[in-house]
Formats: C-alpha cells, structure tokens, sequence
C-alpha cells in the first residue's frame, strides 16, 4: 500500500468511497475546490486501486481534518491510521501544533478511532450538523516527538 497526493484520476475512487462512507457526502465541487485551493489530500492505494483518502486544511494556524475515509472492504487494516499519521506529519512539517476535526455524535467508530489516536474531545455542539445531529469537536496536540 502506498500513500500519495491525490490526483484528478484518483477522483472517482474517492466519490465512491465518500458516498459509501457518509450519509450527506460532500459535493464534487466543494471537493475540487478545496483541491484547487490547496487542501492537503492524501490517498491510499493499494494496487490500481484507491481504498482511503484524507483531506485537511490549514487554517489560522491550526490543522483541521476535513474528511477521512476508508473503502469499506478495506477497514479495520490501519489504512486510516496511516493516513491520518502522514497528514500529521505534514502538519508537524510545517510548525502546525493542533488539528482540530468535527465528528457526528452518533458515529461512536470514529469517535472511538479518534480517542485511540490521542484527540480529547473539546466542545459538544448541539444540531451542528444540517439534518440536526449533534457534533463533537476534537483536538490532537501534535508532539516534536
């Protein structure tokens, strides 16, 4: 497995996975616009194929992880672990000392994935999301280790 930069040809993987991952998924055009803006964008390929990318921002001086996501038929491999390892390290590269993310209370994997990797939960935001569901915003301290 290999993790890279996104490329356009690496679009359609991410749609497939994106839609199979989240119940209201970002529209094709916000994802080309944070692209063409500069958002990091990273996948993971395990031959021909993309099985996960990640997406994150900087801004004010903090990390934000905008989506992270992983091909169904390749879960519970690492492969988000890895992904959200190389945005760090890149976040880390550039003197970026938190990253911030939003995550659906109600999704308790990803939750739980996140409390693993070190990020405490910071704030409880009632209907944050547009269908009215709560979120909860996370932090991960990134270390000079």
């Amino acid at each position: 497995m290999d993790i890279r930069n996104f490329q356009i040809s690496d679009l359609d993987d991410v749609l497939r996975i994106q839609f199979q991952s989240f119940d209201d998924p970002y529209p094709v055009g916000i994802i080309l616009d944070l692209y063409n803006k500069g958002a990091g964008f990273l996948v993971a390929q395990v031959g021909r194929s993309v099985v996960g990318y990640i997406i994150f921002w900087i801004r004010e001086g903090i990390g934000h992880i905008i989506a992270i996501a992983v091909d169904e038929r390749f879960r519970s491999m690492k492969i988000g672990s890895m992904l959200l390892e190389n945005a760090v390290d890149i976040l880390k590269r550039n003197d970026i000392p938190l990253v911030n993310l939003e995550v659906r209370k109600s999704n308790i994997l990803a939750r739980k994935f996140y409390l693993k990797w070190g990020f405490k939960q910071v704030k409880y935001c009632k209907k944050y999301y547009s269908d009215g569901e709560d979120g909860i915003i996370m932090r991960y301290t990134i270390t000079n280790n």
